[in-house]
């Protein structure tokens, strides 16, 4: 029932446009259990295209309406979401659309999460999600292709010049200019990560940089931010999802069972 391999829990996030009912993929989310719920990870900046359009989901129903209580971690007066440091938001699932993502997806179960990691460490994560450019439409029939950009985590002095702490954000080095494959090792040309933010960012253990072995990743954060001149993706840090999900659960997720 759960997933083994992370990929299983990435779920492509679409929206359907009030204006003009257009379907598109905006995003990725991750599909888990925590506490014994059903919940969807995602960023911040993909729950607020709410505001143009129902955000949905690959269900046996077609993409369907995400179904469940939503919430996100509010921005400052006056900043703007472009400069939001922690960008993350989830839906805390109603059980009848958990259950239709089955059919498609596994939850990662909460055993597998990383909620303090080690920023001081020369650690390896692979972020992962779905490219926008991978997004497909035949007629009624949407298709997506998941996509991981694997990379070493920033230094100290990275997370000064940014302004973020290693307590709350994770960064990660990746170079398009310089990716290699996983599988041969050559040189090649990465998709752009358009599409992946809400995605999940991956730790590896020790000894295992290289693997493909995915059942040895732990969730360590959620993906928000590429800065492709420096070479940097960023993202925040488990804790900070599991903070915001506790606050929704003293208002009992708006109800939803």
């Amino acid at each position: 029932m759960y997933a083994i391999d992370p990929h299983d829990s990435l779920v492509p996030i679409f929206v359907e446009h009030l204006s003009s009912g257009k379907v598109e993929q905006v995003g990725t989310g991750i599909f888990v259990e925590f506490q014994g719920a059903p919940f969807l990870f995602t960023a911040a900046h993909v729950t607020d295209i709410t505001e143009y359009g129902n955000l949905m989901a690959p269900t046996p129903n077609g993409i369907s309406a995400i179904d469940g209580y939503m919430a996100y971690v509010d921005l400052l007066p006056e900043s703007k979401r472009s400069e939001d440091t922690v960008d993350i938001a989830y839906f805390r699932l109603d059980s009848t659309f958990a259950r239709n993502l089955l059919a498609f997806f596994k939850p990662l179960h909460q055993s597998r999460f990383e909620v303090i990691h080690s920023p001081t460490e020369l650690n390896t994560y692979s972020i992962c999600g779905y490219p926008a450019s991978k997004s497909r439409q035949n007629g009624d029939v949407f298709s997506s292709e998941l996509a991981s950009y694997r990379g070493l985590s920033a230094t100290t002095e990275t997370y000064n010049e940014l302004d973020l702490t290693s307590d709350s954000s994770i960064i990660v080095r990746f170079r398009k200019k310089t990716a290699i494959s996983p599988i041969d090792g050559k040189k090649m040309n990465p998709l752009s990560p358009r599409g992946v933010s809400g995605g999940g960012i991956f730790s590896w253990p020790a000894g295992h940089e290289l693997s493909n072995d995915w059942s040895l990743t732990r969730l360590a954060g959620i993906f928000h931010t590429y800065k492709e001149r420096r070479g940097l993706m960023i993202g925040t840090s488990l804790l900070s999802v599991v903070t915001a999900v506790q606050l929704g659960a003293m208002k009992n997720y708006g109800g939803t069972e």
